[in-house]
């Protein structure tokens, strides 16, 4: 059986995948799978490793992703975009957890974030780990991390799901025996798959080592969306609000109430109108999320979000700071995320490396 799967969802408008293709099949005795799902699904490239799915030219990004993962056939799946990079020998991970942690049915790793609209000298910088270990981490832990925001940014601190992560047959199949959305999307299905690795996965893997890089851009909101009569917070108020969204809605469909409503809520909406760049995006943003937490549960929150304007400016910081190595985004003249993970892979010891010893 194969492996290791790797999903690439292509939508209109997706980046051209063959420079990644060809990146992840040199190895011609890797285990690997690659499935292209979209409507438009073309490569040259003949190798019977790649598995294609054609769709409807109007399938959202949340279907899309079902039609991919539904396609895989590996013990592990993955999925990342066309533009991002993934480390080719992710394969030998899988297998090596296979072999000395069986139970573990999730694995995570720092991906790490280019911003494809940077300019030289004027995007922070980029974090490097200076260690590079596996570690196991709690699932209780990470349930509260995500659910109930505990030392959240903008996001959850919760980096498993399948989006620059991977997941067992086994949790992939759990999550297709689930009930599955009916009367809600979202932009954002990296989230779904986030919240129900982590209700269904049971043993959680951490790699420190950068195993992928995406290609980023700004989170635009759906000039459509709207909230729900039942649950104020939407894909419409910003990437906090999609993520509630994501949340109460797949709770939800399993029986469960969303209990995200908490100070660590609020700080993280907070944050994310902190992160405009000009004065009269955050007070938009700020006035929506307000009117939002007036509408949740009777307004009892809506006294705590009162986040302070902050002109933004990146951080050019280099070199050594808490643990982890601080880069300048166009490191090596790279401009793109395969660009930048290719130079980064000079920099750190090899998977095979990090699986034959080195986390013992």
């Amino acid at each position: 059986m194969t492996k290791l799967s790797i999903c690439i969802p292509l939508q209109a408008g997706s980046c051209n995948p063959s420079s990644l293709i060809d990146t992840l099949l040199a190895d011609s005795k890797a285990n690997i799978e690659i499935v292209l799902a979209g409507p438009d699904v073309l490569t040259g490239n003949t190798d019977t490793r790649i598995t294609t799915v054609i769709t409807d030219a109007n399938l959202s990004l949340q279907a899309l992703w079902y039609k991919a993962i539904r396609a895989a056939s590996g013990d592990w799946v993955t999925l990342v975009n066309a533009g991002d990079v993934i480390e080719p020998d992710l394969v030998q991970m899988v297998d090596y957890l296979e072999r000395t942690s069986p139970q573990t049915d999730a694995l995570a790793w720092t991906a790490l974030q280019i911003d494809r609209m940077a300019e030289p000298g004027k995007t922070s910088s980029v974090a490097i780990p200076t260690r590079y270990h596996i570690d196991r981490f709690d699932k209780t832990a990470m349930l509260m991390a995500f659910f109930y925001w505990k030392g959240s940014l903008n996001v959850p601190k919760m980096p498993f799901g399948v989006y620059h992560a991977a997941i067992r047959r086994s949790v992939v199949e759990a999550i297709f025996s689930a009930p599955a959305a009916q009367d809600w999307s979202t932009p954002l299905p990296q989230y779904e798959w986030a919240a129900k690795t982590l209700i269904f996965a049971e043993e959680l893997a951490f790699c420190s080592r950068p195993l992928s890089v995406i290609n980023a851009s700004t989170y635009v909101a759906p000039a459509d969306a709207r909230a729900s009569e039942t649950f104020p917070f939407h894909a419409g108020l910003g990437l906090t609000g999609a993520i509630a969204e994501v949340q109460f809605n797949v709770l939800r469909d399993l029986g469960n109430e969303w209990g995200g409503g908490t100070e660590d809520f609020v700080r993280a909406c907070a944050i994310d109108c902190l992160l405009e760049w000009d004065f009269e995006s955050f007070r938009k943003k700020g006035n929506s999320y307000f009117t939002a937490f007036q509408q949740f549960e009777n307004g009892r929150l809506a006294a705590q979000f009162r986040p302070q304007y902050v002109e933004r400016k990146p951080d050019l910081r280099r070199g050594i700071h808490d643990k982890a190595l601080l880069i300048d985004r166009f490191v090596g003249g790279a401009q793109t995320a395969p660009e930048f993970y290719a130079v980064l892979r000079h920099m750190m010891p090899s998977v095979h490396f990090i699986c034959d010893g080195m986390t013992q």
